[in-house]
């Protein structure tokens, strides 16, 4: 990123549409932002869609890889009993019939369909302590790319099912951290979601190592999810020690299996059901039908198409807090936008044609290429450069505006947690001086005026005594 000379007001109306001078089209509306994002994002311990807007999970999971014929059945059947969201079960081939391409494509149509989004599992790893397993999975992935490339508004990828079955946190992230690298570094760019350890229900895997799993994600859009059996959600205090636990290390986790009863003792569905419901957490139920003849009592649905629902599907979809009284459709096929705030109010213009009031959080977008400002790899370090990149809904996207109450901007970068901030390069005034990230030090060179120009601003430099902006 580097700064160039700016023109006349006129001059610059025409300048804009080329220059990476702008901000564009939600006036610093405060992150998490309408259009802040090309799909699902991670902003604390809440999932936020493409819209900008918090969106909790209630939904069920469907057995696709087992009953591949029922599938679309299911979905319009889950649509119908007021679900958000499914979470479909495939296979990579290792232990179940592979899953093809175009079973994935067809899964994700059906699902935007009927307004749901769509998480994707692979099951073939379920129980197994191997990391070759989990990385069958990841190469699962890698084979889908094309088709999920596009889909990040609607897609959520949970890399593997109920990997790690023992109760050993260490080993359980090691696994994640290397499989998450490798998806990221295939371009897979979809939210992911992580199953704690422990065949799903050892949560303290999360509440010990999830922070180290979620930072080997070079875009921070991870999510966990625990499975809430006998184990993990047996009674009141479990349920609620387990959520806590996990939102406590500042990312968000979803229920993403749950049932009222399980092999080895009974489940507090009503206390998973109403503490999520409090806390801003999303539930998947498992799951629609299928189960085996021994565990029967875990379907929702005694027909595929939901018309005739189980005792256990009746407490979930019907229930106080089941999903038809708590669901909400995901807000990316309504259209709607963030409600955090309009382009213009209460802001008001100085002497000089810089705009007051504008402190806050914000994505900054191009006019020209629709790509965000971005710390390069999310770097905190002195000297990192500052470039254009797709939204991804990530700190190294996010940058908060502090004035100084003389019309000039502080502007500091997530990537370093708000301590550092941009800074052109050497004090320089010329044209093509860097901009970069900085440690803060109130200098000239790290102040910055934004002059509002049709729906857009110019970031100006004051080192430059607003004659320069930024430019890509």
């Amino acid at each position: 990123m580097v700064q160039n000379k700016t023109f006349s007001a006129k001059a610059l109306q025409t300048f804009v549409a080329v220059m990476f001078a702008v901000i564009t089209c939600f006036g610093f509306m405060t992150t998490p932002t309408a259009e802040a994002a090309s799909g699902f994002y991670v902003s604390g311990t809440s999932i936020y869609d493409a819209s900008g807007n918090k969106f909790v999970m209630r939904g069920v999971n469907i057995a696709h890889a087992w009953y591949t014929e029922k599938t679309e059945t299911s979905i319009k059947g889950a649509a119908n009993n007021g679900a958000n969201t499914v979470r479909v079960v495939l296979a990579n081939g290792s232990k179940y019939t592979k899953t093809s391409a175009q079973e994935v494509k067809n899964i994700i149509s059906w699902c935007k369909s009927n307004k749901l989004i769509c998480i994707l599992e692979v099951h073939d790893a379920t129980g197994s302590d191997s990391t070759y397993d989990l990385n069958k999975c990841v190469d699962y992935w890698k084979e889908m790319k094309s088709v999920l490339s596009g889909t990040e508004k609607y897609v959520i990828v949970n890399i593997a099912n109920e990997w790690c079955g023992t109760w050993n946190g260490s080993a359980w992230a090691d696994g994640y951290k290397s499989a998450i690298r490798s998806l990221r570094n295939a371009g897979i760019t979809n939210m992911l979601m992580v199953d704690c350890a422990g065949w799903g229900q050892y949560p303290d895997s999360i509440k010990d190592y999830g922070k180290s799993v979620f930072n080997a994600d070079s875009q921070k859009n991870t999510v966990f999810s625990i499975h809430m059996y006998e184990y993990a959600g047996g009674n009141a205090s479990t349920v609620r020690n387990n959520i806590d636990n996990a939102l406590n290390i500042g990312v968000p986790v979803v229920i993403g299996e749950f049932g009222g009863q399980h092999t080895n003792g009974d489940v507090d569905e009503a206390t998973i059901m109403s503490y999520c419901t409090s806390k801003g957490v999303g539930y998947l139920g498992w799951s629609w039908k299928g189960n085996n003849s021994d565990m029967s009592y875990l379907d929702i649905a005694n027909s595929w198409d939901g018309s005739s629902l189980s005792s256990w599907g009746n407490t979930l979809i019907n229930g106080s807090n089941g999903i038809k009284a708590t669901s909400k459709t995901c807000s990316v096929y309504s259209g709607s936008g963030s409600s955090s705030g309009g382009s213009s109010s209460g802001t008001s213009t100085d002497s000089n044609g810089g705009v007051l009031r504008l402190d806050g959080t914000y994505y900054i977008k191009s006019a020209l290429s629709g790509k965000y400002l971005d710390v390069y790899k999310a770097k905190a370090d002195n000297g990192t450069n500052v470039q254009q990149y797709r939204g991804t809904g990530g700190n190294n996207q996010k940058f908060k505006l502090v004035s100084d109450g003389n019309g000039y901007y502080t502007i500091y970068t997530g990537a370093s947690n708000y301590k550092s901030c941009l800074d052109v390069y050497n004090w320089s005034r010329d044209n093509g001086a860097n901009i970069n990230q900085w440690q803060y030090h109130g200098g000239d060179c790290q102040k910055f005026q934004l002059v509002k120009i049709g729906d857009a601003y110019a970031i100006k430099t004051k080192i430059s005594d607003c004659y320069s902006c930024l430019d890509v």
